[in-house]
């Protein structure tokens, strides 16, 4: 296993508080016991078995690629965000203690570096890119199933901790990370050359992969997609595995599928379900225009069915490209709401009488009618989570299917 020549506990470590010098402070701050602590205790969790990843976690410093993060607190006027950084002394403990922990941390809101988006400590705004928790991480790298000098697409540098954390298990040659933020990858390149790791980064719509280092022999991505890219299955060698949340508006799972000498990949979803904030895109998308109710009657299912994850999986595969919305009727209350591209909508009202909800519906689909065929097909079924479902994938078409390729199966969208 090729390694760079400086091992974590030489880089950068000094008598100050600073995130992007990835400098530390205190007696017990220094960064080789910060990333080993992490990484036993990503071992003793059960999410790290191969013992050359609990290496590579162990060397690889999340605080370089973490100088600063967005902690998110409710307040009354809505959900507010708490700029934490390594630059501030006062905040040092707090810095390190969220950067070395099992959690998500947030590093861009509204497309900016939570330093810019959050200029005087404290802001509001969408989150827009995050450096996952370590454990999910360690289970992906460990459900990609890699061996020594193997070739890997990632999809989504964010930070770049991730493509760390494969150029020290692989060797960064074998390495390629893109991300469609030309700023993250410039940021993400720095900080991986500032610890000797030179993988190929590149700035470009993650969905094209990368053709110019293909073929791959292994594909991971950190954000969410609606089906397998199909440049993706150009870009993958026979035998090859591609590890992506597969994943609409409503919801989605973690799916791994490996790809054969015909050009089909098939797979399953992973047990242990996980989700990821969806992919953008270089263009933009209209709004839909949708047309007036054409269907009006009352439903016994309401959206809080869709908070079950298992449920809200197969309810995806049934609704396509349709995503979740919240209205305001003109009488003052919350409407929960469903629409799609192709004009198509749903919107579900608060209870009334005997439990019953009144729906209203248009376009050429009616929604809320095929959530609830979902909820019938769900309970027949046995009322099964994903880990039930499987994936075959070709250029021509994609399907995920229940229990065996054979089996009930529903298209994804192209």
């Amino acid at each position: 296993m090729a390694r760079p020549s400086l091992r974590v506990a030489d880089r950068g470590v000094d008598r100050r508080c600073a995130g992007e010098g990835h400098a530390l402070t205190g007696t017990d701050h220094d960064a080789g016991g910060r990333a080993a602590a992490l990484a036993d205790r990503l071992f003793r969790a059960g999410d790290i078995g191969d013992p050359a990843w609990r290496i590579a976690f162990a060397r690889v410093p999340r605080h370089v690629f973490v100088p600063s993060y967005g902690r998110y607190e409710h307040a009354a006027e809505g959900t507010q965000y708490v700029l934490v950084s390594g630059d501030e002394p006062g905040q040092c403990e707090e810095w390190l203690n969220g950067v070395y922990s099992d959690e998500t941390l947030i590093t861009q809101i509204n497309g900016r570096p939570v330093e810019a988006a959050l200029p005087g400590g404290r802001g509001t705004g969408a989150w827009t890119s995050s450096s996952t928790a370590p454990g999910l991480m360690a289970r992906m790298l460990e459900a990609l199933d890699v061996a020594d000098g193997m070739t890997v697409l990632e999809i989504g540098t964010g930070t770049g901790y991730n493509a760390a954390l494969l150029s020290e298990r692989l060797a960064a040659h074998n390495v390629t990370s893109v991300d469609i933020s030309e700023q993250l990858v410039d940021t993400a390149r720095r900080r991986l050359q500032s610890l000797g790791y030179r993988p190929a980064v590149a700035a470009v719509d993650g969905r094209e992969g990368h053709p110019g280092r293909a073929p791959y022999e292994r594909i991971i991505a950190t954000c969410a997609f609606p089906s397998i890219p199909p440049a993706w299955l150009d870009q993958l060698k026979p035998g090859g595995l591609v590890l992506v949340n597969i994943a609409g508006g409503i919801g989605g799972a973690m799916a791994v599928a490996r790809m054969d000498e015909g050009g089909t990949a098939t797979g399953r979803y992973l047990p242990e379900w996980a989700g990821f904030m969806p992919a953008r895109s270089l263009g933009s998308t209209p709004e839909p225009n949708y047309p007036e109710a054409e269907c009006s009657r009352e439903t016994p299912l309401g959206p809080g069915a869709l908070d079950d994850a298992a449920f809200a999986f197969l309810a995806q595969l049934h609704v396509g490209e349709a995503a979740p919305y919240w209205a305001t009727h003109e009488d003052g209350f919350q409407l929960y709401g469903l629409g799609a591209p192709d004009g198509s909508w749903a919107e579900v009202h608060p209870t009334r009488e005997h439990g019953l909800r009144r729906v209203e519906q248009g376009g050429p689909r009616r929604l809320w009618d095929l959530i609830e065929s979902a909820g019938q097909t769900w309970h027949d079924l046995g009322r099964p989570d994903w880990s039930s479902f499987g994936i075959t994938a070709t250029a021509a078409e994609q399907r995920v299917w229940f229990a065996t390729p054979a089996g009930p199966s529903w298209r994804l969208p192209s």
